[in-house]
Parts: C-alpha cells; sequence; structure tokens
C-alpha cells in the first residue's frame, strides 16, 4: 500500500506543479491561478516577513539578489545539474548495472559502448557551452545583414538599442548574454549559451546523443532486468508479506516491488532513462522540424504573434495567407545551413578589412627596415 501511496503523491505534486506553472496566473480565478498566488506571491512575502523578524531588513534582499541571480542571470548552476544528473547516472549504472554484465542477453562489450556514448554526450555537451553562437559585432553586422535580408513580415530594419548595431533579420538581443546573435533560437539553460547559426548543429548533435544514451540506458536496464527475473524465476516464485507474514504467489506488481527493493537503483534509472528519453525525442524532432521548414524558435514566435493579429481584422484570413517564409529555402539547404554553417567572423567586409590592415601594417613596416638599414650604412661609414 505504501508504494502506491508514495508513487501516487509524487504523480499528483508533479502534475500540479506542471499545472501552476503552465496555466497559473496572479489575476486570474481558476484553481490553478489560486495555487498559483498562495504559492509565488503570498508565501514569498511571508518568507520575507519572518526573515526581516529574525535575521533583520538584509535578508530579504539578499533572498532577492539570490533569486535575481538563479533567474534572470547567465550562472552556471543548471550547468552543475546537468554533470549531477548524467554523470551521476552514469556511475550509479555502471555500480549497480554493470555488474549483471555480461549475462545470456548482453555481451561483456555493452561497457565500453555505454563509456563511449556517455563520452560523446559530455564532449558534445561541452562544445555546445563553449562555441561562440554567432556574436553580432560592428565589423560584421554589414555582411550578416546581407547574408540575412528583412522579409518586412517579422523582421524590419531596426537598431538594437543595447548593442547600439543595426540588426540583420532573423538576429535576436539576448538579455542573459548582453549580446545580439545570428539567426538567434533560443538561449538554452543547459548549455549556459544561447543557440544561434554557428552553434545551432551542436546543439542538435546535444539532444541527439542525450537521445542515444537515455534510449541505450533504457533498453541495457530493461535487459537486465528480464534477465534478474528469468534467472530467479520470480514469475513462479512465493513471496512471503513481511508484516503478516502471509504467503502469496507471484504477480506484476509483487515482482516490481520485489525490483524495486532489491535491484532499486538499476529500476530508478531504467525508468529516468525511458521518461527522458521519450522527451527528448519529441523535443528533438520539434527541432528538427524547425529547421526542416526554414525557422527557429524565436521566429515561430514572431510568425504566431503575427497571424494572430493579422486575424483580428476583417480580411486577416486572407493576410494571413499571403504571408511566406523567405528563409525557407528548401529541406536539403536548410539542414545544410545548420550543418554546415557561415562563419560571422570571417565574412567577406571583415576578411577585406583585416587583409587591408596587415597591408597597411607591411607597408609602415617597410620605410622603417629602410631607415634602419641606413641608419646602419651611416655607423659604418663614420
Amino acid at each position: 500500500m505504501n508504494f502506491y501511496v508514495i508513487t501516487g503523491g509524487y504523480v499528483v505534486a508533479g502534475g500540479l506543479a506542471v499545472g501552476i506553472f503552465l496555466y497559473g496566473k496572479s489575476d486570474g480565478n481558476s484553481f490553478f491561478d489560486k495555487a498559483y498566488r498562495i504559492f509565488c506571491v503570498h508565501c514569498p512575502r511571508l518568507l520575507k516577513k519572518g526573515l526581516t523578524k529574525c535575521c533583520g531588513k538584509r535578508a530579504p534582499a539578499a533572498l532577492d539578489a539570490a533569486w535575481d541571480y538563479v533567474c534572470y542571470q547567465n550562472n552556471p548552476i543548471v550547468q552543475l545539474f546537468y554533470l549531477l544528473v548524467v554523470g551521476g547516472g552514469y556511475l550509479t549504472f555502471v555500480a549497480f548495472g554493470y555488474p549483471h554484465i555480461p549475462n545470456p542477453y548482453l555481451h561483456r562489450a555493452h561497457k565500453y559502448i555505454g563509456f563511449v556514448i556517455y563520452l560523446m554526450c559530455v564532449s558534445v555537451w561541452w562544445k555546445a557551452c563553449s562555441a561562440d553562437p554567432g556574436i553580432v559585432t560592428a565589423s560584421n553586422v554589414e555582411d550578416l545583414c546581407e547574408v540575412y535580408e528583412w522579409d518586412e513580415q517579422i523582421f524590419t530594419s531596426q537598431k538594437c538599442n543595447t548593442c547600439n548595431l543595426l540588426k540583420p533579420a532573423r538576429s535576436k538581443h539576448c538579455s542573459l548574454c548582453n549580446v545580439c546573435l545570428a539567426k538567434f533560437d533560443h538561449h538554452c539553460i543547459w548549455i549556459n549559451n544561447c543557440v544561434g547559426v554557428a552553434n545551432h548543429k551542436w546543439f542538435l548533435l546535444f539532444l541527439f546523443w542525450h537521445l542515444v544514451i537515455c534510449a541505450y540506458g533504457s533498453g541495457l536496464g530493461a535487459t537486465i532486468a528480464y534477465h534478474i527475473i528469468q534467472e530467479k524465476d520470480l514469475f513462479r516464485a512465493v513471496f512471503v508479506d513481511p508484516v503478516s507474514r502471509e504467503r502469496k504467489e507471484a504477480t506484476w506488481m509483487i515482482v516490481i516491488q520485489y525490483m524495486l527493493a532489491t535491484e532499486g537503483m538499476v529500476v530508478f534509472v531504467t525508468i529516468l532513462c525511458a521518461v527522458m528519453g521519450l522527451v527528448l525525442f519529441g523535443f528533438f524532432m520539434w527541432h528538427l522540424n524547425l529547421v526542416r521548414i526554414g525557422t527557429t524558435t524565436n521566429e515561430l514566435s514572431k510568425w504566431n504573434y503575427l497571424k494572430w493579429c493579422l486575424k483580428q481584422e476583417e480580411d486577416g484570413q486572407e493576410k494571413v495567407k499571403g504571408l511566406q517564409n523567405i528563409y525557407n529555402k528548401g529541406i536539403l539547404k536548410n539542414f545544410r545551413e545548420v550543418f554546415i554553417p557561415i562563419d560571422v567572423h570571417k565574412l567577406p567586409r571583415q576578411f577585406a578589412a583585416e587583409k587591408e590592415k596587415k597591408n597597411g601594417q607591411k607597408a609602415e613596416s617597410v620605410p622603417l627596415r629602410k631607415a634602419a638599414k641606413g641608419k646602419e650604412k651611416m655607423k659604418k661609414q663614420n
């Protein structure tokens, strides 16, 4: 009974948290709105009052500063959490799952294959974290405005008030990174970096390899669990209730409870991989579809808002039909643009300016060398 109560409690609590996060508003009257006000308005207010009484006025200010740092500033907290989850999950599986390998269903090679996949996950994650996403600068902004022309639908010629630069089409200023990004997709907290033209492929590879490790981990875990059930012949076994001492024949729920009690860590990691694998599969396919249709997460939001605005007008439906995505160049070109992107720091004007600068430096150095040689000759003559 405890197993069902605990599982049900987790499901209900998780569902409520997700519902409050997605549907709760500070000014509504629904159940989620009221719950939002309780947990996100009244509780923090009471907490601050309690901190003021116990620790003085500095305590609420420190709490606000901490909240601002965690939620509204670039910080490595989620990256550390990622390392804890992925590294901890892999080490847990190594400690509790690998002792069951090899077995009649799994070759010992799976230990090494799993390690290689884990290394690929961490390597691609770090590359996505550290790669330049495609920062718009004063030296490349003109070239980028030619590469990405304004469509006069969702992008028009305008200036970024923060960077004081003209904004190329498909670009956006990220308030967390405090830069403008070419072909901006979104800011990803898992890599603590923006996803733009230069690192979009690394983000997709990040999703792909983590989908692979989740699918592989859940497959290995399920096979190990099946081997244990078969080896111990659990479905023909008789179980004794530890409280009532009553003897019970095996059922699916009794076998699951037994596996949780004896191989809990393997079962936990397997279920975690299966759930996260489903989430990652959906997220990965969604992003691949965005690439297929030649748009980004940021642009999709802009298109949806534009269509909503047009639909409010009398002839809005006709105007919506007339919209055209000029950045959709066909499936192959769209994917090539992502996986073989332009280098925003080696564009024609920028390259020409650097070449001119180098030639200017060489031209200046020639007279200096001649002057130095002339001085040497004068010294020899004297």
